[in-house]
């Protein structure tokens, strides 16, 4: 981003404030909380389970009470709180089976012992709903029924009318409903409009069934009864909301399989609802003529409301009754477009827990569609949770984000997420396994497997503070924007909608993001939740627990629905205040003359446009101003009984902010969320305010408490070391801490007398499961397992396959400590050249469940070939890369890489260029240093380098880690007077050794079809791969 030169004076809009146009002040209400400064600062050190963070566990193969421990221990162990446990492709054990459900006890039981929260995943893999298969096939009405109306125009009506569901003929401007006299029809020319229902289709992703309709009665009683009811109430009812703290939900929708949505009693409620058939106006959701404004507003708020109705009520009064948080989330990064939802913010409302996903590691904040950078998607979340009361807000992130992403990455993003309102710290995903394709399901993978996840306890500890301090107090935000969802409805459409809905959702997208950029504060308003918990009350605009003295209608706003406009009205005639960018005619997608009225009210003001002038004149507060330049600042203020809380994001990766905050308060405190300190921050006092500096470096933070009295001495911020580098009395010494590695990735495979040769891995598993009856390849990737439909289907008695692949040696050398990495040892026979080889009793690499073979006695000069071969066949035997370990060098061919004699020294710079590509664990850069004197503090200065963190160490001993801006390390404590050791480790990911490699798959982003359909081997110097290492010296600074 580049540095903005002009400095801004920007304020949030907060208690006891008085906007500009002549508008009366407004009188906040007492603190809604009972929370002080003591509250957090007495658990702020080591706070409990329940605010640290809790990833998405997942059973991915086949689950024991020995995995189930050994996973649970090490999540504790680097810090989190809780799981929730995932099943995904690739598990073995039947999900909601006896031994399923014994599993899940042990792990109960063992998250006691711990003393980690277990969470309930309601579904085999997503979206929740069909309960891994059981659903549709317990309850065929579910989704045998169609889902969905797609239209067929014809001038002639075909010989067969049977596979149309319904038939509208054109007259005039008008249809006419001829479904139930069609044949007197036929032969005679017209416009007639056929409807034929559509069905979602049958997948191995949903266990051989389909997704399920979730708005036809009894769906979601089935989904409760068939996975809670008759499974988790059953075994374990004792526990619910103790042990195990609640469910989660992953992305439920109403989603169309094609053209209109449609369920089978849709015309009936809406009769109901609006008065009139929809039958003969259902053109109007595909054209734009006649009343189509109002009947798609209509048509949408029905599916909405059937949604609730159907899905959400349910699903709340269960977790009401049972003493169960109900979290998680649907597919918020759609909008404005409506196919899997009318209004994810309504949904949340039903939510103890509401929650959103963020996923990949790609920040875009102009994007209505994006993923992290969409402010409105984490507002949504907060408001929700402020107008309901809920106090946590959760968020599945950093999925898909890559292996590369880096401790920097992941606080820059989850701080974003928090500063905006999220205080729940849910990491998507934390791999029981990486055996066969389950290592491409969304890395990074939050467990033992990632290379930096001895030193992930520091993250943990950092969000679980945070979540700590966003969870307590209150955010008291004056101002509603009421979203423009009614004006969306009205442009979409299932089959094609109107370029204007794109340009309502952007105008707000942009509005809301400006505000939010220029240090307004702020709710956003669900029409839905204000009709169900809106009111008026001294002059007051209500929502839920929050009274709003400012409503804003945001640019290209053309409709409100009926409940909202009546409540607007009378807010206006109470004087409240009104600020409109925009000039509604409509209610309920139908023109209403009221809106003159009520847009010419005294306490009403119309704004052409958002400009940082409106900000400073319409939304200005002194209770809480800024100025500032640089960087990209967000900022949250929490109320409590005796001060307020105030944390401030930069969310730049490259460029720092500086500037003055000025808030009420006598006397201010940091809480320094990355070691649980807490210090005396400097601050001058006038008038009962406090101003105080900031520094925020590339995606930084900064916690601030300003009390209403005097708080007790807290230490002074420690003294930061110079920058007078010290001379090293050595030369710097880079050691690679663990072997060499080559990824090889094509092979040759043979399966019932036929060879494919040099295929990628991913295409040669799924052509040796083709061959044996699984039309969709590798069912460990693909599919969701009904039972066992998966296992039952291993019976072979004969058959299997061999897979053949090369690698290149080039030099003599001393081949003695090479070895050979490949999956499930126990399935496969190995040869190297032509010669049997065992696996190392007990060792492994990478995953516990790669063998590990001594080679160095069978590889030669020149083509070496590693065969592995399984007879019978097993469906379990997936074919994966092998993996070549020792100490040599790697070098780019013109397919590939072959294998050459050990670089001797290695020195800074890049490790691909020096002939470690695939190499993604840690190097030491080790110096001697002679330290004269104590008296002043000494730092480690990184400069030029690229790792996801480099570890330090000072005389064999740790002395923490280098992840963030401005990469410095203090480690005084830890040095001597005299000679000393200081040794930094650069650690770098998998990305170099598991990929994505090919086809240059867009940087933060790696999904599991990014390793699938490569067609040929490329050279080696055109694999992607990052270039980690120190690339210039660091330093010893005072």
């Amino acid at each position: 981003m580049k540095t903005r030169n002009v400095i801004k004076y920007l304020s949030c809009a907060i208690a006891g404030s008085a906007l500009s146009f002549g508008l009366t002040g407004c009188q906040r209400n007492n603190v809604q909380t009972k929370d002080s400064f003591a509250t957090i600062e007495k658990e702020f050190k080591d706070p409990s389970a329940d605010f640290r963070s809790a990833p998405l566990a997942v059973w991915n193969s086949k689950v024991t009470e020995a995995e189930v421990e050994r996973t649970m221990r090490e999540l504790k162990d680097a810090g989190f709180g809780g799981l929730f446990i995932h099943p995904r492709p690739g598990m073995i054990t039947e999900y909601l089976g006896d031994e399923w459900f014994s599993l899940y006890k042990h792990a109960v039981e063992f998250g006691k012992e711990l003393g980690i929260n277990v969470w309930i995943y309601d579904e085999n893999s997503y979206p929740s709903g069909f309960a891994g298969g059981h659903v549709p096939a317990e309850m065929p009405e579910s989704c045998n029924q169609g889902q969905g109306l797609a239209l067929t125009k014809v001038d002639l009506l075909p010989e067969d009318t049977k596979p149309y569901y319904m038939c509208l003929r054109k007259e005039g401007d008008t249809w006419k409903d001829i479904t139930t006299e069609i044949a007197k029809y036929k032969g005679t020319k017209g416009e007639y409009y056929l409807y034929k229902k559509t069905y979602m289709g049958k997948s191995d992703w949903y266990g051989g069934y389909s997704y399920v309709d979730l708005l036809v009665p009894g769906v979601t009683e089935k989904f409760l009864e068939v996975t809670m009811k008759n499974g988790y109430e059953k075994k374990f009812k004792e526990d619910f909301g103790s042990s195990i703290k609640g469910i989660f939900s992953d992305e439920p929708n109403i989603s169309s399989p094609g053209g209109l949505r449609w369920t089978p009693d849709l015309f009936e409620v809406f009769q109901q609802k609006w008065g009139y058939d929809l039958k003969p106006l259902l053109p109007l959701l595909e054209e734009e003529t006649g009343d189509w404004k109002k009947v798609r507003h209509n048509y949408m708020e029905t599916l909405l409301q059937l949604f609730i109705d159907r899905w959400s009520k349910p699903f709340h009064q269960y977790c009401e009754e049972n003493n169960l948080e109900w979290t998680g989330h649907y597919w918020e990064h759609g909008w404005p477009y409506m196919n899997d939802g009318p209004d994810n913010m309504a949904m949340y409302a039903w939510h103890q827990m509401p929650a959103i996903d963020m996923l990949f590691n790609q920040f875009d904040e102009k994007s209505p569609v994006a993923q992290f950078g969409n402010v409105r998607s984490v507002k949504e979340l907060r408001s929700v949770a402020n107008q309901m009361g809920y106090s946590r807000t959760l968020s599945e992130t950093y999925g898909g984000g890559g292996w590369d992403e880096t401790f920097k990455d992941f606080k820059r993003l989850g701080d974003w997420e928090y500063v905006l309102g999220v205080n729940f710290m849910n990491q998507h995903l934390a791999h029981m396994t990486l055996t066969g394709a389950r290592k491409y399901d969304y890395p990074p993978v939050f467990t033992y497997h990632s290379p930096w996840w001895a030193d992930y306890k520091s993250q943990n500890d950092y969000f679980a503070r945070l979540s700590l301090l966003m969870s307590k107090g209150v955010q008291q935000n004056d101002i509603l924007i009421i979203e423009p969802n009614a004006t969306l409805w009205s442009y979409y459409s299932h089959t094609k909608s109107s370029p204007k809905l794109m340009e309502v959702g952007q105008a707000f997208q942009d509005f809301i993001t400006t505000l939010e950029k220029g240090q307004v504060e702020y709710d956003l308003g669900s029409e839905n939740i204000i009709k169900d918990h809106g009111a008026v009350a001294d002059g007051k605009f209500v929502v839920g627990k929050v009274a709003y003295t400012t409503v804003v209608l945001p640019p290209m706003m053309e409709t409100l629905n009926k409940p909202t406009f009546d409540l607007l009205q009378n807010f206006v005639q109470q004087g409240g205040r009104v600020i409109t960018f925009s000039s509604p005619t409509l209610v309920d997608g139908e023109e209403n003359a009221a809106w003159k009225t009520l847009l010419g009210g005294q306490s009403v003001t119309s704004v052409p446009r958002l400009t940082n002038e409106v900000i400073r004149d319409t939304f200005s507060n002194a209770d809480c101003r800024f100025s500032f330049s640089g960087g990209n600042l967000y900022h949250q203020r929490r109320q409590f009984t005796d001060g307020e809380l105030l944390f401030l994001v930069n969310s730049s990766m490259d460029e720092a902010v500086g500037g003055t905050v000025t808030v009420n308060g006598k006397s201010a405190v940091q809480m320094d969320a990355m070691s649980g300190n807490i210090y005396t921050y400097p601050s001058t006092k006038a008038n009962g305010k406090l101003t105080m500096k900031f520094h925020l470096e590339p995606a930084g933070s900064l916690l601030l408490y300003s009390s209403k009295g005097s708080l007790k001495s807290y230490p002074e911020i420690p003294a930061v070391a110079g920058s007078t580098p010290v001379q090293a009395i050595s030369p710097v010494q880079v050691t690679r801490l663990k072997d060499n590695a080559l990824n090889v990735d094509f092979c040759d495979v043979s399966v019932n007398g036929k060879t494919t040769k040099n295929v990628y891995f991913a295409q040669a598993a799924d052509i040796a499961f083709r061959e044996y009856g699984f039309v969709n390849g590798n069912p460990w990737n693909t599919s969701v397992q009904y039972k066992r439909n998966i296992l039952d289907r291993d019976t072979f008695k004969t058959g299997g396959f061999t897979t053949t692949y090369h690698f290149k040696v080039n030099d003599k050398f001393d081949y003695s400590n090479m070895k050979l990495v490949a999956e499930r040892p126990e399935l496969f026979t190995v040869k190297i050249n032509g010669e049997q080889v065992k696996p190392i009793p007990e060792e492994w690499w990478l995953d516990r469940s790669f063998g590990v073979y001594s080679i160095g006695g069978q590889v030669t000069i020149g083509i070496n070939t590693v065969e592995l071969s399984v007879s019978p066949m097993s469906i379990f035997a997936e074919i994966e890369p092998v993996y070549i370990v020792g100490d040599f060098a790697v070098i780019p061919e013109q397919t590939g890489w072959s294998i050459s004699a050990p670089v001797e020294n290695l020195t800074l710079g890049s490790w691909k260029a020096q002939k470690q590509p695939f190499y993604s664990w840690g190097v030491s850069y080790s110096k001697e240093y002679e330290v004269k004197s104590l008296s002043t503090p000494y730092a480690v200065q990184l400069n030029d380098w690229k790792g996801t963190l480099a570890e330090v160490y000072v005389n064999d001993q740790k002395a923490g880690i280098i992840a963030y801006d401005p990469y410095r390390l203090d480690i005084t404590s830890y040095l001597k007077e005299g000679k000393n050791k200081v040794d930094v480790r650069v650690i770098g990911s998998h990305k170099n050794l598991l990929g994505p490699h090919y086809r240059h798959p867009a940087p933060g982003l790696a999904s599991p079809w990014h390793w699938k359909n490569i067609d040929k081997q490329i050279p080696g110097s055109e694999y992607q791969m990052m270039d980690y290492g120190l690339m210039t010296d660091f330093d010893l600074v005072h």
